[in-house]
């Protein structure tokens, strides 16, 4: 497998926002897992990784990493949210920010509850004080972390980068004009009220509503980075990945992240 730079999709970003490269290692796993249950490990078999060398060509080829950038290396995903919020409140890390989450989730909420926490409570404070949520099924979680990071107003556009076979989990409830195809996000204020009376169908009314996010998504094939990441993000996400997705994970994290720039 080589990485195809034809027809490749591009975004170009403003030279004044940061540009982050947020990756999950179950992105270089062929399957993948929605609900895992088990505490152990994702089966090697069922779930075959990439090679070492298939992945780094896509993060050299297609990502245009060089070499060792800022970054932030943590198990879960959604732990990810608190070191942007620590690294922003020292004044290490300036948001908003772009960033380019390459994983097979889109991790604004599907499957979960976070997003009645979301939007029917967080969102009617005001932004800085979101940074704070409730925590577990019924808020935030490793599978809604972005949306919840979008309710700070931390990013300013969102790209996500799928394999094979992701791309079918981005969350209605936070497009714009509750359409799946739209190109922006925008989140939602919904009275507790509203929200349960439409759950079994219809859109519910906003309250308010928050700033658009453009947004779009695109199978790994066709990303082509035009223009060099400033940061990057790194998960294993062990109820999601088998343990022989592990060499990939070391050998990013040894070679493209210096963990020090935000060693806060």
């Amino acid at each position: 497998m080589r990485y195809s730079t034809g027809d490749a999709v591009t975004e170009v970003q403003s030279p004044v926002v940061l540009r982050m490269l947020d990756i999950d290692l179950d992105f270089f796993v062929r399957g993948v897992a929605y609900w895992p249950t088990q505490t152990e490990r994702l089966d090697d078999t069922d779930y075959p990784a990439w090679s070492l060398e298939d992945a780094i060509v896509f993060l050299e080829e297609g990502c245009a990493l060089t070499g060792p950038l800022p970054g932030f290396v943590v198990t879960n995903h959604g732990e990810l949210f608190a070191r942007w919020r620590t690294a922003i409140e020292s004044g290490a890390l300036t948001a908003p920010f772009s960033v380019t989450h390459v994983d097979a989730h889109a991790d604004l909420g599907m499957g979960d509850l976070g997003y009645l926490h979301l939007m029917t409570e967080l969102l009617f404070e005001e932004p800085e004080n979101r940074c704070y949520p409730e925590m577990g099924i019924r808020g935030f979680g490793d599978g809604n972390f972005l949306a919840f990071a979008i309710a700070c107003r931390w990013l300013s556009d969102l790209l996500v980068v799928y394999n094979d076979d992701g791309g079918n989990d981005v969350m209605r409830y936070h497009m714009q004009n509750f359409d799946i195809t739209a190109e922006n996000l925008q989140l939602k204020a919904v009275r507790p009220d509203e929200m349960k009376e439409k759950l079994l169908g219809g859109n519910p009314a906003a309250e308010r509503t928050e700033p658009l996010v453009p947004f779009a998504t695109t199978p790994w094939n066709l990303y082509q980075a035009r223009v060099p990441f400033d940061v990057i993000c790194l998960a294993q996400s062990p109820p999601y990945t088998p343990a022989g997705a592990d060499a990939i994970f070391d050998e990013i994290r040894h070679r493209f992240i210096d963990e020090s720039a935000f060693s806060i």
